[in-house]
């Protein structure tokens, strides 16, 4: 039996490009047929699904990185560069542990000998390449984002209680939110109970004790407070609340407030 031992690390970002690039399952099988090639034996296969390279916080990464620093495999095999990092930082990073560990990176969908001057040079210009990719989709889907919020548009996510989203009457490709019955008497509720002066923690009691529960979720001080402050119960869609790169919040003079649903209150 071979002495050389494998990993195999797989990522996707999105459920579009796994249908449209290549999907986890065919990176893992051409991953597999290099370790052959090399005369490795796979020991054990890490893949994230749906998570960005230009993050490390990607769980199955994460672990691959650990697995080679407690038992070092002789090689990490992924399907590119980009599947291993979107950041030049991070892609340093990391390698620079493995390469401390004795762990050689392979990868399937290019030859790059980091061994080498020109397969190091390589190697940086491609990590370059890869971040710059990653900062044009990062643009155009904010871009993208905030033309949908300024057109009164619902972005995506978990609509906030007491809203559904639904096909927008001039364009069904876009969605507008929509108030739901039942939830929205239950936001009224809250407002009421507000207005007559009851805290966000004494109305989460209330709450919890009547049954009326958020969307089968018991209340909680938080989350009373987080739904008395949101602005779609008024009819608004809000941007840009938070900056997408350092998730630290910005000040409400730089948000994108657009009147564009029905209001609740």
């Amino acid at each position: 039996m071979t002495d050389k031992t494998a990993i195999i690390y797989a990522r996707v970002s999105t459920t579009r490009q796994a249908e449209e690039e290549l999907p986890v399952e065919s990176q893992i099988e051409q991953c597999t047929r290099k370790a052959e090639e090399l005369g490795a034996r796979v020991v054990q296969v890490f893949r994230d699904d749906g998570l960005s390279g230009r993050s490390d916080t990607r769980p199955a990464f994460q672990d691959a990185i650990r697995h080679c620093e407690l038992s070092p495999p002789t090689y990490l095999i992924t399907w590119s560069t980009s599947r291993f990092a979107r950041n030049r930082v991070d892609a340093g990073w990391y390698k620079r542990r493995l390469d401390q560990v004795g762990t050689k990176i392979v990868y399937v969908s290019m030859n790059i000998d980091t061994s080498r001057t020109d397969g190091w040079i390589l190697d940086g210009v491609m990590e370059l390449f890869d971040e710059l990719y990653s900062r044009q989709v990062a643009a155009d889907t904010t871009r993208s984002m905030l033309k949908n919020a300024r057109e009164g548009f619902w972005n995506g996510g978990t609509p906030p209680l007491g809203y559904e989203p639904v096909p927008a009457d001039e364009n069904p490709k876009r969605k507008r939110l929509a108030p739901v019955a039942h939830e929205a008497d239950l936001v009224r509720r809250i407002f009421r109970m507000r207005l007559e002066g009851a805290g966000a923690r004494a109305i989460a009691m209330r709450l919890n004790e009547d049954g009326a529960l958020n969307r089968g979720k018991r209340w909680s001080k938080t989350t009373v407070a987080d739904l008395l402050r949101n602005e779609t119960v008024i009819g608004n869609v809000v941007f840009g609340k938070k900056d997408r790169a350092s998730g630290r919040d910005r000040p409400r003079s730089e948000w994108l407030v657009v009147p564009a649903h029905e209001p609740i209150i």
